[in-house]
């Protein structure tokens, strides 16, 4: 719907102040036909944050709960909400933005709506308003934008944000978990996947698009079973976790996995995934289930006992003891990768070691070394060697000694 009040106060603005018509035009596509759009220089007070923009749309989500709701950029409050926001996020590329501003000025122009939300440029908005505060200069007042004097349909909108701020220079800038909303938007608006493919890359392959919205499903998955829902955040650098959650369930597909235990590798792999593992480990899950390395895929299913969703206090408690558990025994200098912090890892662990041992048999030298090392830490005092599953392991172990005895 058009906020009618602000459509007509900057028409009425644009009709008083002829010279804030600027000499630039931007050259937009709006339902099929190619238009010029007039730019003009308008004060930021006229002007409202587009808060659903896909480049923040993450750290957005997290905003509204943290404040109970849904924020509205047209009251002054929020929008000062949302201003802070946007000066959070990247404040690398924010301080050479507000550096480069304050120096030359703004030199590319944002996109309005014909009623005053801002489709491209929220952040120079914010970024703008801030050098104003910071140095009572006029000048930062006003934001060139190019308004669009007609409304617009949400696949057009959709397009309009996604072409620029999704283009292929922009899309690392734009960050892979916005990226994923972005294009869920793009088809909630209505368009296909085929058409996003087309309007992002140039061209007709939808298969891509289809992929990465698998991904944000599973991140969706993956924030239910934490007992964050819908707090995006929680996965921002988790991404390549997911592509190679993917790549398992992939290989499971075509090696005709049960599906039952595809959903067990696929809880056994979110709660890695709480605990801290590194993507790069997950593949070694992936060469299990193309081996059909059915020892390893054992361990995995004992796994999912100690692999349950959490509630979100469970979850943060959780957290805590890790940070504890983090500080007290860390060094700086050691791969986070070898500190064990659950029972799923431990038994992750026990089925990586079947795979190792799988992968190498032919290197005979290599795991009896590999057996000596491990026999030569342990400490035979221990109370643990008493216990009925270590007395099983060491039969096991006798047994494959006496096997080495008869080589001799």
């Amino acid at each position: 719907m058009v906020n009618q009040d602000s459509k007509t106060r900057i028409e009425k603005y644009i009709t008083e102040n002829p010279n804030c018509k600027q000499l630039e035009v931007v050259p937009l596509i709006l339902k099929g036909q190619k238009k010029k759009i007039q730019v003009y220089r308008l004060p930021i007070e006229l002007l409202y944050y587009n808060i659903r923009n896909g480049r923040f749309a993450a750290e957005y989500k997290r905003l509204v709960k943290k404040h109970g709701g849904e924020l509205k950029a047209e009251d002054p409050n929020d929008a000062k909400k949302i201003q802070e926001l946007l000066l959070s996020l990247d404040k690398g590329e924010m301080v050479r933005t507000y550096e480069d501003i304050k120096l030359k000025g703004q030199w590319q122009p944002g996109i309005l709506t014909e009623d005053g939300y801002v489709i491209d440029g929220n952040r120079r908005m914010a970024i703008l308003t801030q050098l104003f505060e910071d140095t009572a200069n006029d000048d930062f007042k006003y934001l060139n934008v190019a308004v669009i004097d007609e409304q617009i349909d949400p696949p057009d909108l959709w397009k309009i944000e996604a072409g620029i701020q999704l283009g292929k220079d922009e899309i690392l800038r734009y960050g892979p978990i916005n990226e994923l909303l972005k294009l869920e938007e793009g088809k909630k608006s209505g368009i296909s996947e085929k058409e996003i493919a087309k309007t992002l890359y140039g061209i007709d392959d939808e298969l891509e698009i289809k992929e990465k919205l698998d991904r944000l499903d599973l991140i969706r998955q993956y924030l239910v079973y934490i007992g964050k829902p819908e707090d995006f955040e929680e996965a921002k650098n988790m991404h390549e976790h997911f592509i190679d959650l993917q790549e398992i369930i992939k290989t499971a597909e075509q090696t005709e996995t049960n599906p039952d235990l595809r959903v067990t590798i696929k809880r056994v792999v979110f709660q890695l995934i709480l605990d801290g593992i590194q993507h790069l480990s997950l593949r070694k899950i992936r060469r299990m289930v193309r081996l059909q390395l059915i020892d390893a895929i054992t361990e995995l299913e004992k796994a999912k006992e100690y692999s349950k969703p959490k509630k979100p206090t469970e979850e943060e408690e959780f957290k805590q003891k890790l940070d504890e558990l983090v500080e007290l025994t860390v060094d700086p200098d050691k791969d986070m990768e070898d500190i064990q912090t659950s029972p799923t890892k431990a038994l992750f662990q026990n089925a990586v070691d079947i795979l190792d041992a799988e992968e190498n048999k032919d290197q005979i030298l290599q795991l009896l070394r590999k057996a000596e090392v491990n026999l030569s830490a342990i400490d035979y005092q221990s109370a643990d060697l008493k216990k009925p599953e270590s007395k099983e392991i060491v039969r096991k172990i006798l047994r494959h000694l006496k096997k080495l005895e008869d080589v001799e």
